[in-house]
Formats: C-alpha cells, structure tokens, sequence
C-alpha cells in the first residue's frame, strides 16, 4: 500500500536496514516525503521508528540501502552533515541548555559575528531572534532564561533552533509528549506555518488521533518493516492501529466494572500543599478507577506525590480503611497499601543499572529475606507470576530493563507495585509514550486490578483515556478543584470546559 504525492519529492527512502547483533531493527523500509508535507511515521514501541530517525539524522548509518535528500543519494550522513544538507531533528527530550537565554540556546551554534575571532552582539541575536520567533507567530522575550519557559514554549525554542540552519525536513520525534492540550494546538499552530513555508515535516507520535489531525500522510512500521503508506483523510484510527498491530484493538472501549458492593478505601480531607494545590477532598473506593484530569500544571502530580509522601503536606488528612495515616514518607504511604506508578518512569521509576528481575522485585526483597539473605526461589517465583500475568516481553528476566521497549518498562514498574500487595495504586499518566497495543494491554489491566478490589487514581492527559476508563472524574485546575463527574455524565465538551474556563 503506497500513495504517490503530486508535490516534489525532497525525502527517499529506498530498502533501509538495520541490525543490532541479532535484532533486525529496519527491514528493508521505503517511503517518500513530499514538499510542505507532514508525513507521519507510526508503529508499536520496537517496530524501529527511533532508528529510522537517528539513520536519517546521522546518528547511526543503515547497514544496508540509501535515501536521497533533495537529489543527493546517500549511504548515511553524519550529524553535521545532515544539518547542513538542510536536515534538522527535534528530539522528545528536548536539547536546551536550561541557564541560558533563548536567543543564545538558538543561536549555539551559529555565534559568529562578521569578522573573524569575533561573535554576535548581544543586540543582534536579539533583533535576529525576535525576526524567528515573529515569523513563528509568538511572543517569547529572547532574553528569556529557558528554565524559565513553560514546557510549550521550549518546545518552541527548539523549533526556531532549528530553523536557524534553514532547514527544509524537519525531525520531529514525539514533539507532544509532555504537552497539555492548548500547548499542543500552539505546535500544531507552528507546524502549518512552516508547512506554509515549504519546509516538510517528518512527525513520530503514538498519538493517533493528533497524526489524524496534523499529518498529510501516514507512514507505518511494523517490527522493522514497511507495512505501508495512506493519505491521512481517506484513514480512520481503526484503520491505522490494524496496519500497526496486524490486528483489531477496540483502544478507547469503556471498561465495564462489575456492579458489587464498594465501600471506602482511601479519603482525603482538605489536602494543602502550597503553592500547588489548595482544599483537595475525595474519596476512593474498592475496584474503583477514579481519574484526575487537569492541564499540564494544574497540581495533580504533586497532588500524587503528597498522598504518597514525597512532598510534605501543609495540612489536612489522609485515610485508608477508615484510618487517618501519618505518611511522611513513600515507605509509610506503602506501608498503609498505598503505591504509586511516577509520571517519569526513567527518573523515578527503573533503575538503569538493575536488570528486569531486580527492578521487579525491589520492593518485595524485604519480605523475601530472612537473616538479610534472600530467598531466590520465592524471587523467581514472585517475578516469573507477574512476567507471565502482564505478559512482559524479554528475553531474559536477567537483562538489563534498558533493553525493554518503553512499554514494557512500564509493566515492569507496575507488577513491581502489585507485588507488595498495595490495595491503592495510583497511576501518574501510566500510558504516556506507550504504543497502542501496550496502552490496550495496560487498560485490560486496570479492570484486572479493580476485579481484586484495588482503588486506583489514574493521572492522565489522554482525555479520551480518562472517559474511557473512569468511574469517577475529577477536575483540577490551577491547584483547585474545580468539579467531580460520574463517568456516564462526562463528555469532552464538560471536562475541558472545567479544566480551562475560570
């Protein structure tokens, strides 16, 4: 399947591979990128999407086939090269040196002034910036410190960052991954406007529904191979995940809970944490999903991270089971069954250095040992259950976890928790950067958890996640609570009208 474009072709790929040792990660790939096109590239974590884009942004080189980039072949390009072929990449971990200011995080690599031995003038990487980001329709002060900048307009530097070089594809892997929804219409905002330019985009994302929206074509790959190429308005979702998955997967389908006699597991009364949030009082019961939705700052993380004693609470009062807990730390939030699945799974959550088996059952070892040795055969039959029950992909549970896809890392994290025996699992955006089959695997997962009478609060940006998973809804913005709604009374409409109209 392959669509042919009317515009000129800037970008061929032809029969690209690539192998590490004894995995293939590219067999074989072809595709076209058309002028002024946002051509999407999809697939499941692993189908080999990052190392199609670090091929073509010379990071690494294919071990077989060649692309050709406005009329030059090439076999591989290194990473300055490609830049100054007119090539530039916006990786998802945004490459921002944080102290300094937007015009020299912009202009980093191009400081020289018009005599040699001498470097621009603070006037003019102000005027020449303000010439970008004007031409970008916004209004960031150049002398702006970047660690001053919300997560939106860094993501904006990094575009006019790029375009310094005058680029004519631009990479962008995952570029609204950390945004909130306002922040992303702003980049999709930027990406008409140097379509408008001529500039073609090349856009990685596992979020369907915005390639739906922003894309002019969808490349997919899956498991290294080209599965095929569609004109995005003459696509639906359905369509794209059967072509990724190789098979049918209803991803936004409304859990049903079964309808048993609940009762209340974890309260919490006029919570304060200043100047996060202010007043926050719920309630959660058993095998019930209650869901937290709010813009990118709006207080849920740190909401999450108080119950679970990372953050000192100014006051109010926290119950499990009817009791009021004294949490000041994680070890006591575990110790009243309390769990939580962090937002970053790679700060805080695995550890690097610590194979699948020991980032699982870290948290169980105490209860395993006896005279400070632990029991290795109740370790393995601990870590073989959960590997088997959440279906975990590794070759070995002795590799390291940082050969695991990032959805299965998030497995990992989670039968980590649900081997401690927690009966309140809270869920810090538990599917983001997650493929559409792991984010269907972990929404299966959640009507396991409250089939076994766990209460869990899931934190999530995906707004058609939370209606679909949710009983319960909870509006949170700028720190306050704005409003609870049944999952059966909520619509898109409600929810974002709460979370963005004081």
């Amino acid at each position: 399947m392959n669509v042919s474009v009317k515009k000129p072709v800037i970008l061929k790929v032809d029969n690209i591979s690539k192998h590490f040792g004894g995995v293939t990660a590219l067999d074989r790939v072809s595709f076209e990128v058309a002028e002024g096109e946002c051509h999407a590239i999809v697939g499941e974590n692993g189908a080999g999407k990052t190392t199609l884009i670090n091929i073509l942004n010379g990071a690494i080189f294919p071990d077989s086939g060649y692309f050709e980039f406005l009329g030059e072949k090439f076999n591989g390009l290194d990473p300055l090269t490609s830049m100054q072929r007119g090539l530039s990449v916006i990786h998802q971990e945004l490459a921002l040196i944080e102290p300094l200011s937007v015009m020299e995080n912009i202009f980093i690599g191009d400081l020289n002034g018009k005599f040699k031995g001498f470097i621009k003038s603070q006037k003019t990487l102000k005027n020449e910036t303000e010439k970008i980001l004007i031409s970008l329709g916004c209004d960031i002060d150049p002398t702006d410190l970047i660690e001053s900048l919300s997560t939106s307009k860094k993501q904006i530097v990094e575009i006019a960052k790029a375009l310094v070089t005058s680029p004519k594809l631009i990479l962008m892997d995952e570029p609204t991954s950390s945004l909130a929804l306002g922040e992303t219409r702003k980049l999709f905002e930027m990406i008409n406007i140097l379509k408008q330019r001529g500039i073609s985009i090349i856009f990685v994302s596992h979020r369907l529904n915005e390639v739906k929206e922003i894309s002019d074509r969808i490349t997919v790959i899956r498991d290294g191979h080209y599965i095929g190429t569609v004109n995005t308005d003459e696509t639906s979702v359905d369509q794209i995940i059967r072509m990724m998955v190789g098979r049918e997967i209803k991803l936004y389908e409304k859990l049903q809970h079964e309808e048993v006699k609940k009762t209340a597991i974890l309260e919490v009364a006029g919570l304060t944490k200043k100047p996060y949030f202010t007043d926050i009082s719920f309630t959660v019961k058993s095998g019930e999903i209650l869901a937290f939705y709010g813009l990118i700052g709006a207080g849920r993380t740190e909401l999450a991270e108080t119950i679970f004693g990372y953050i000192h609470r100014d006051r109010g009062v926290i119950k499990t089971h009817g009791r009021v807990c004294d949490i000041k730390s994680p070890k006591d939030a575990m110790r009243y069954g309390i769990g939580l699945l962090p937002e970053d799974r790679k700060i805080a959550g695995i550890i690097d250095s610590m194979s699948v088996r020991e980032n699982l059952s870290i948290a169980v070892l105490p209860k395993l040992a006896r005279f400070g040795i632990v029991k290795k055969s109740e370790e393995n039959k601990i870590v073989d259950r959960f590997v088997k029950l959440l279906e975990i992909k590794t070759a070995s549970v002795d590799d390291a976890i940082t050969n695991l896809s990032g959805g299965n890392q998030q497995k990992v994290m989670i039968a980590r928790l649900m081997a401690i025996d927690v009966d309140i699992l809270i869920m810090d955006e538990p599917t983001q950067g997650v493929d559409v089959g792991v984010k269907a695997e972990i929404h299966k997962l959640l009507r396991e958890l409250t089939k076994r009478s766990i209460a869990v609060i899931v934190i999530s940006s995906d707004l058609p996640e939370v209606l679909s998973i949710a009983d319960q809804i909870i509006v949170i913005r700028s720190g306050m609570l704005i409003g609870k709604i049944k999952s059966e009374e909520a619509t898109e409409e409600k929810i974002m009208t709460m979370a963005t109209i004081g």
